[in-house]
C-alpha cells in the first residue's frame, strides 16, 4: 500500500519565535513572509497537492491576504494556537487558549478548523496526555498532530509527526541538516499517513543573514535554512500531499 503523505506548514512569524527565544530582532520594513513563495511552488506541482497550515491566530491578520489566496485554492488551514506560547497549564486557562485560537482563525479566513498543533509539540505537564486529548476534544478540534500518541483512547484522531530511529524526520528543522535520501526512505517506510512540517518563512521570507548571526539560538534559527524549500519540493513531487483532515482512516 502506499503512504499519503501530509504536508503541513506552521504559519509563524520568524522575528516574534526569536523574541520568544529572547533574542529579539528588529524585522525590516515590508518582509516578506514566505506564503507567496509557498503559494507559488504549490501551483507548479502536479496533481492539485493540499497542503495544511497550521496558523498562528495573533500573526494570522498581518498575512490574511495570502492566506486567503491559500484557502482559495483549496488548501486546509489549522490552529497553531493563538499565540506561541506554551500551553496554558490549568485546564480552564488551556481550554480558553483552545478555543480562542480556534476562533481567532475561523473568523478571519471563514473557514471551519478541525485541527490543531502545540507550538512546541508541548504537552501540559500537571494534565498528562489523556486529559490533554479530552480538551482538545471539547475544544472542538477533530484531530492533532504532534509527537504524541496516546493511542486507541484518544477522543481526537493522533497524527503525529513522522520519526525513524528516535529522529524526528518528519520536521523541516531536522532536513535542513538530514541528507534528502534519509527522508525519503523514512517516508517510504513510513506507516500511512506520513506527516511532515515546514515553517511559512522557509519558502522566501526576509531573514538575516547568516552574516549577521551573534548567538547560538540565532545559528540554530538561520543555518542550513536555505534548503528546506528545496527538500519540500522533492518531497511534493515524489509523494503529492492530501491535508491532514482528509486523509483515509
Amino acid at each position: 500500500m502506499t503512504t499519503e503523505v501530509c504536508l503541513t506548514v506552521d504559519v509563524e512569524d520568524w522575528y516574534d519565535g526569536m523574541a520568544v527565544l529572547g533574542e529579539p530582532i528588529a524585522r525590516p520594513k515590508e518582509a516578506l513572509s514566505g506564503l507567496s513563495g509557498l503559494a507559488a511552488l504549490l501551483a507548479s506541482a502536479r496533481d492539485e497537492p493540499t497542503v495544511t497550515l497550521f496558523v498562528v491566530g495573533n500573526y494570522a491578520g498581518s498575512v490574511l491576504a495570502e492566506l486567503t489566496d491559500l484557502v482559495e485554492r483549496g488548501h486546509e488551514i489549522a490552529s497553531h494556537g493563538p499565540d506561541h506560547g506554551r500551553l496554558p497549564e490549568d485546564p480552564v486557562a488551556l481550554l480558553a487558549w483552545l478555543r480562542k485560537g480556534r476562533s481567532m482563525v475561523e473568523d478571519l479566513v471563514q473557514r471551519p478548523v478541525h485541527g490543531f498543533r502545540s507550538p512546541r509539540f508541548d504537552v501540559p505537564r500537571t494534565l498528562g496526555l489523556a486529559r490533554y486529548r479530552e480538551l482538545l476534544a471539547e475544544a472542538g478540534f477533530r484531530y492533532v498532530s504532534d509527537t504524541s500518541r496516546l493511542g486507541a483512547a484518544s477522543p481526537v484522531r493522533e497524527l503525529p509527526v513522522l520519526t525513524s530511529h528516535g529522529i524526528q524526520v518528519g520536521g523541516g528543522s531536522y532536513q535542513r541538516l538530514l541528507p534528502r535520501a534519509v527522508v525519503t526512505n523514512a517516508v517510504d517506510s513510513a506507516p500511512s499517513p506520513a506527516v511532515l512540517y515546514y515553517h511559512s518563512y522557509d519558502f522566501g521570507a526576509t531573514l538575516p543573514s547568516t552574516s549577521s548571526i551573534r548567538s547560538m539560538a540565532m545559528a540554530k534559527q538561520l543555518m542550513g535554512r536555505g534548503r528546506v524549500a528545496g527538500v519540500f519540493s522533492q518531497v511534493l513531487g515524489r509523494y503529492g500531499s492530501k491535508g491532514c483532515g482528509n486523509v483515509d482512516q
